[in-house]
């Protein structure tokens, strides 16, 4: 499926079908030996993770991206329903500012689409971001054909 992406009103919305059970795509989401194998932008060329899979627990990336050194996304889990949902908050650009994420996985047939929402995002920041979350949802599908070709 096509990476489908819109953003309006300070709303980035992002969906992707990944043809793999439900459990095992929210599972590559919050287990860190997972997400470290395929977050990131483009040039992200390693990752370590933090995940505490709980609401209140901390859900944080550090990326190394070529050229730009090591950039941090931190978070905390504000919704956590597995397999179905995930949600998370981190700081915004201004000061008292809170961006949201929002992550829904849907079962479509033996496959699951991913849902992503992300508000609060300023409009000078969108293309950036989009352009990231639009790496990362092609670097997981392409995670998922590596974990199908060893099996």
């Amino acid at each position: 499926m096509t990476l489908k992406t819109s953003f309006e009103n300070g709303v980035l919305t992002i969906s992707r079908l990944y043809e793999m059970p439900q459990a095992d795509v929210f599972a590559a989401w919050v287990e860190a030996g997972q997400t470290q194998e395929w977050w990131g932008c483009e040039n992200t060329t390693h990752v370590k993770s933090e995940i505490e899979a709980k609401v209140g627990g901390k859900y944080e990336h550090a990326m190394t991206i070529t050229g730009a050194g090591v950039y941090p996304i931190l978070g905390k889990f504000t919704a956590f329903e597995p397999p179905a949902r995930l949600a998370y908050e981190m700081p915004g650009m201004s000061e008292g500012e809170t961006m949201q994420v929002d992550v829904e996985f849907i079962p479509r047939g033996d496959g699951t689409e991913v849902k992503l929402t992300q508000s609060v995002l300023p409009s000078e920041l969108s293309k950036v971001i989009q352009a990231g979350w639009t790496a990362s949802f092609e670097r997981l599908a392409r995670y998922f054909e590596g974990e199908r070709r060893a099996a």
